[in-house]
């Protein structure tokens, strides 16, 4: 009753209908997952200034106080 590219997925598609579909799917999850980690590498960022005022403070580089202003830009 249906041929290979006839009528017969999603009001007219066929193959190249499902490729299309698959296609938007590989897509749609590409841009998550491009969301996700680029969230990921601003959290990175951030801990690893943290680390360094913690070890600025240490080494008596900067005051508590600096610390504590510092911490509140991060």
């Amino acid at each position: 009753m249906f041929g290979c590219f006839s009528d017969g997925f999603m009001g007219g598609g066929g193959w190249p209908g499902m490729l299309g579909m698959l296609l938007l799917l590989v897509l749609a999850g590409w841009l998550i997952y491009g969301l996700v980690n680029s969230r990921r590498q601003n959290h990175g960022d951030r801990r690893d200034s943290l680390e360094i005022l913690k070890r600025r403070l240490a080494s008596g580089e900067i005051s508590l106080e600096e610390f504590e202003n510092l911490k509140k830009v991060l």
